[in-house]
């Protein structure tokens, strides 16, 4: 069984994980990046001395991710996580559909939407924006990746 959890932890830790296709609804008007910042890094099962081990191995990271404009909407996010000299880096980058609305709708607060990923390592995680301008030789981050649709 360890095996197994072994080894689907190293399948998945040199994958991107993006989510499904977001509709373009009455209004939108462009899409821009959103930035990216943690909110919270958990361990799925942290190690407790003299107590029976998990069989489950990784951490969840809560991202805050900022919309544009009251109006705007998350339009997806891609997550790529890779272990740089013994420390956890997760790459994300995701994308706001500015609404023509956000222009005249004043916003209490800034607009956010927070989303839950899954990395198979536990410790401290840096936080690395991918920058996405929208040219077509960047739709392929990883090439010797495969991708995960997440729904």
């Amino acid at each position: 069984m360890r095996t197994t959890l072994l080894a689907l932890s190293l399948m998945l830790s040199g994958q991107i994980f993006a989510r499904g296709m977001t509709p373009i609804k009455s209004g939108d008007i462009a899409i821009t990046q959103a930035s990216v910042g943690i909110i919270d890094t958990k361990e799925i099962c942290p190690a407790i001395p003299n107590m029976v081990h998990c069989l489950v191995f990784g951490s969840t990271v809560t991202l805050k991710i900022r919309l544009g404009g009251c109006m705007d909407r998350l339009g997806g996010y891609a997550t790529h996580f890779e272990v740089v000299d013994g420390q956890g880096v997760l790459m994300v980058n995701a994308i706001n559909i500015v609404n023509k609305a956000s222009a005249l709708t004043r916003c209490i607060q800034q607009p956010f939407e927070t989303v839950d990923v899954y990395v198979p390592f536990s410790g401290e995680i840096i936080l690395k924006e991918m920058n996405f301008s929208g040219q077509v030789s960047q739709m392929n981050l990883f090439p010797n990746r495969s991708t995960f649709i997440q729904h």
